[in-house]
Order: C-alpha cells, then sequence, then structure tokens
C-alpha cells in the first residue's frame, strides 16, 4: 500500500468530489480500492480510463444491478453494469455500459463480492482478487 496523494476540504465537502481531484495524480499501471461509499460508475470509468492499467475495485453493493456477459466459474462472471442518464450527464463520455468483472466468496460464512475492473481471469485469479481486498 502506497499513499500517492490526497484531497481536503470542509468537513461539508462531498468525498466523490475530493476523489474526482485525485484522478490525475493516479499513476498508471495501479490498482485502487476503494469503499462501498464510492460506488459511481462515472467515477469508476473516468478513473480507470485517465491513464494505462490504471484499476480499481470496490466490494459490490447490495441489490447491484448487472447483466452476466460470460461466466467463468460459479463465482466469478463478467458483467455489464447500465449507467444512468444522470451519471452520463455529470460524466461526459461515460458509455451507457460499463463491463467490470464480479467476484464472488465466503469469508467467515459472510458472502463477499468484489467488483473490479481487473477482467483478464489468467492474470488476475478470482481467489488473488478477493484476498487482496479482504487484506
Amino acid at each position: 500500500h502506497q499513499l500517492i496523494s490526497s484531497a481536503f476540504d470542509k468537513y461539508k465537502s462531498n468525498e466523490m468530489v475530493l476523489a474526482e481531484q485525485l484522478i490525475s495524480d493516479t499513476p498508471n499501471h495501479s490498482l485502487t480500492m476503494f469503499d462501498r461509499g464510492f460506488y459511481s460508475l462515472g467515477l469508476l470509468h473516468q478513473w480507470q480510463n485517465a491513464g494505462k492499467e490504471r484499476h480499481w475495485m470496490i466490494p459490490a453493493r447490495k441489490g447491484l444491478q448487472f447483466e452476466v456477459l460470460e461466466s467463468y466459474s460459479r463465482v466469478d462472471k463478467r458483467v455489464k453494469l447500465t449507467t444512468t442518464p444522470q451519471a452520463r450527464k455529470k460524466f461526459p463520455g461515460l458509455p451507457d455500459e460499463v463491463e467490470a468483472r464480479l467476484v464472488t466468496k465466503k469469508i467467515k460464512g459472510k458472502e463477499c463480492r468484489i467488483l473490479t475492473s481487473l477482467t483478464d481471469v489468467m492474470r488476475y485469479p478470482s481467489d488473488d482478487i478477493v484476498d487482496l481486498y479482504t487484506h
């Protein structure tokens, strides 16, 4: 883990706005792990496409709507997420749909679902993804 940059503002400032300020400071060939509260397809898409090999990982929220595009195993899937008109207005260039990978694993009896841009199953095994996030 390495702290690359930070953004601060008043107490009432929106954390999503602060996160957007960090996009330009994020290095290529990196992985950023987000807390569940940072779920925004606009933010995640912009984060990933602002450089080369800039990946993200975030816990999937309950009730996440998705379409399975490919199933690698019972717990590892490539999914399609539909963006909202509001998100496309706020994030110009955001497509109607975003592809990601959804990995599920039971940890101490609790189901853990991780959504990530690490879609290459050969390069990024599903167990490694969950282990990294739970670490």
